[in-house]
């Protein structure tokens, strides 16, 4: 008999770990299920005295494009009257995604040993996310799961869609500002010290601007080593202290806050606050294990925080169109939405409805996105050319002036 470190999550979706102790695998999994849970991991425990990280884990990546593809012909096979083993056997011949097709492989094998289509793939976290899971279990528990898959892969490209759409819209402010950096670091550590040499063999006096542009190139061409080091540590800082709560609300914050991209993030969090609250809601789920999952999922750690209130509200017996007027960032178009669906009792309707709306409302957002950061991209380009150019220059301009009044 060995011990078996596990995760597990409740019917209300709390994660919820611990350990058994079994003769194997199968005997916890049995276990944690005649508790009402839904085994996520088990595996044994062994003693060491270095814990090293799971570095496998860093590498399991597999595109949306792939999820939704193997989506689409998972509803298809399963809508034709196929039984699951032949399903899971077909789609792994299809499926090329060598993770996506490792994981199938645990699927089927625990399917074959009596676990349930959610507890399979509630097993590979990284492959298959908690709303995908919560949705299997829900279409699985009310026998609506050809329903629940067509639903699901119409939702993974409509998430796929923002996310590409919101890409996009950034990537040419992003090489723009990368090339800039780049640009600037050359001048910096190639043009500006031969100006300096310039003007120290002709015993020039330099202005204050050009002083501080000597210092700066100084120091980035001689301690070159550092200014990496700093940025290293600051990426390094950034990532760590994202991953942190009190992290996940500052960012979230502030990704409300910045000009222009501001306006965008609030659309599409309440884009996809109202398809995933749509789609779990329909297959079956409590309002408050609707709004748990959802809030788990969204990468706003600020907007998360919202809909946990919301959450919390609900579960104390108020309306959750009155919950959702004490939070930040949810849009009164959407609140007053919510109010009309729950008095005339078809929310998922009006959620679905209203995520179609911000759908459109992002994809006019992105198109004038670009339109209006060319010219801002333009004039910042163009005042840090003129600040160092003018900044280099000014004391030849000042030894023309002295030069010119003798």
């Amino acid at each position: 008999m060995g011990q078996f470190l596990y995760r597990a999550r409740d019917q209300r979706g709390k994660l919820i770990t611990g350990t058994i102790n079994a003769e194997n695998v199968k005997v916890v999994e049995t276990m944690i299920a005649s508790q009402d849970l839904i085994p996520l991991v088990v595996k044994e425990s062994h003693p060491s005295l270095i814990k090293l990280p799971d570095f496998k884990g860093w590498f399991v990546k597999v595109k949306a494009e792939d999820l939704i593809v193997f989506t689409r012909q998972f509803y298809t096979l399963f809508k034709s009257g196929m039984n699951m083993d032949t399903i899971l056997h077909t789609l792994m011949q299809q499926v090329e995604n060598k993770f996506l097709k490792e994981a199938l492989t645990m699927v089927q094998n625990d399917i074959a040993s009596g676990s349930s289509l959610a507890t399979a793939f509630g097993k590979h976290p990284r492959v298959f996310s908690r709303v995908y899971t919560a949705l299997l279990a829900a279409g699985e528990k009310a026998g609506i799961l050809e329903e629940v898959l067509k639903h699901m892969a119409t939702l993974l490209e409509k998430e796929h869609a923002l996310k590409t759409g919101v890409k996009s819209a950034t990537l040419y402010p992003r090489i723009v500002m990368g090339v800039m950096a780049i640009a600037i670091y050359v001048l910096m550590t190639v043009v500006v010290p031969k100006f300096s040499v310039f003007y120290g063999h002709y015993g020039a006096t330099l202005p204050l601007p050009t002083r501080i542009l000597m210092g700066i190139s100084y120091f980035a061409s001689h301690y070159w080593y550092m200014v990496f080091g700093v940025i290293i540590v600051g990426v390094i800082f950034y990532k760590r202290y994202e991953r942190t709560p009190q992290g996940k609300l500052f960012f979230g914050n502030l990704r409300f806050k910045v000009p222009v991209f501001g306006l965008l993030e609030t659309k599409v969090v309440n884009a996809r606050f109202c398809h995933l609250l749509s789609s779990l809601y329909r297959s079956g789920l409590s309002m408050p294990q609707s709004l748990e999952i959802v809030a788990s999922t969204i990468e706003n750690g600020a907007f998360s925080q919202d809909v946990r209130i919301v959450q919390r509200h609900i579960g104390s017996g108020r309306s959750m169109s009155e919950a959702m007027r004490e939070c930040h960032y949810f849009s009164p178009i959407l609140i007053e939405s919510i109010s009309i669906g729950e008095k005339s009792g078809a929310l998922d309707e009006m959620l679905s409805g209203i995520g179609e709306h911000y759908d459109m409302e992002v994809q006019h957002t992105l198109k004038n996105l670009t339109t209006m950061l060319e010219p801002i991209l333009l004039v910042f380009i163009f005042g840090m050319v003129a600040l160092m150019a003018l900044a280099i220059f000014l004391p030849i301009w000042n030894m023309s002036t002295v030069a010119g009044g003798r």
